[in-house]
């Protein structure tokens, strides 16, 4: 079995509706679908959202790079050798995480459709059933998010995350309406994307030091690993985000007692073995565990996600996969959340296919 064709798909899906971050607003996910061909038929599919605020890349950079170098460099491989095309991956481009990510994630779904497994048997089986995941709330208006979260928890979601990281006063009170709408019992979760400095992280978690909220993601600016230690010194533990893509990443901020929780995606991590390194390193310190996507990726990716949350042993803080957030998806069946919980596909491999005439309808010019 050998490589004979890398196809890459750059396309734009819309959301529902807008989320607001404090590093970017995004009404539309540009994201990139990848699909590995072998000279025996078989394929296998990859995404990766392509968030340039947060990984560097575009749709243009990424679709060069797999289309004119890894595309080249792989076709002839053994699929199966997915350490070894890992490494030279990464030697073919410095960071590119999202565009590796997603051929690395392809050669999993398809290793594992030839060997006739669902992808979570693949990651060694499940240690549970369904993946509980968030509902995003985001905005300027306090009463707007209570509304929509506690309508999410009427639907089943028992994890609410509550972006913040703008004016402290606001986010406060923004954390207060959800909590007095969705009770004590919905898990909370505060996304800050880098929007303070250490001052104001630590000002905003003394003021929520009493509204159960489990965590603060990425309070201050992905380089500033020492103001992610002052933050994680509040009332409140601290999960790095964006600061942290790989394990090296994560080993740092825990020898500056900078973290206390970590959000893995399969985007940052460049694909599911730089995942795994990640989780490793979490499960031997013993911090939690929060198992992201990016809200508006498609199924594939979301599917992705479930099939390793499926299979990791532990996953404190829930994951946050939300395909929920499009418009229209890409796939003929598509990933549903039912009660806020999702549920890995049986069917060999990753378990979805592409709806190619979406593909063609979403489809952009890098």
């Amino acid at each position: 079995m050998k490589i004979a064709r890398i196809e890459v798909f750059p396309l734009s899906l819309p959301l529902q509706r807008p989320l607001r971050m404090a590093i970017a607003t995004v009404s539309e996910r540009t994201t990139i679908v990848v699909r590995v061909r072998t000279d025996d038929g078989l394929t296998g599919l990859g995404e990766s959202a392509i968030a340039t605020y947060f990984t560097g890349e575009t749709l243009a950079s990424a679709h060069h790079l797999i289309s004119d170098i890894i595309g080249p460099e792989l076709t002839g491989k053994d699929p199966r050798e997915l350490v070894a095309i890992r490494t030279a991956m990464a030697g073919m481009a410095v960071g590119n995480h999202a565009a590796r990510g997603a051929v690395e994630m392809a050669l999993h779904d398809l290793v594992a459709r030839s060997a006739g497994v669902p992808l979570v048997d693949w990651y060694g089986g499940r240690t549970r059933v369904d993946v509980p995941t968030i509902w995003h709330v985001s905005g300027a208006e306090p009463a707007m998010l209570a509304d929509s979260a506690a309508a999410a928890v009427d639907d089943g979601y028992s994890i609410v995350k509550v972006k913040v990281g703008g004016d402290v006063e606001n986010d406060v009170a923004k954390v207060e309406a959800v909590r007095e709408a969705v009770g004590g019992d919905v898990t909370i979760l505060a996304d800050a994307n880098q929007g303070w400095d250490a001052p104001s992280a630590v000002r905003f978690s003394r003021a929520i030091a009493d509204l159960g909220v489990a965590f603060i993601e990425q309070p201050v600016h992905h380089s500033d690993v020492f103001g992610m230690a002052v933050a994680n010194r509040g009332p409140v533990p601290v999960a790095a985000d964006e600061g942290v893509f790989e394990a090296a990443a994560l080993a740092l901020h825990l020898r500056l007692d900078a973290v206390s929780a970590v959000v893995v995606k399969l985007m940052k991590s460049a694909g599911p073995i730089g995942a795994r390194e990640l989780i490793a390193v979490a499960d031997a310190s013993g911090i939690g565990i929060h198992f992201a996507g990016m809200p508006g990726q498609s199924s594939i990716g979301a599917a992705h996600a479930v099939h390793l949350a499926s299979a990791i042993p532990e996953l404190a803080f829930g994951a946050g996969i939300c395909p929920y957030y499009l418009g229209a998806d890409i796939v003929d069946d598509p990933l549903i959340a039912t009660n806020g919980m999702l549920r890995a596909p049986e069917s060999p491999g990753l378990g979805i296919d592409l709806d190619e005439a979406s593909i063609a309808r979403f489809a952009v010019n890098p």
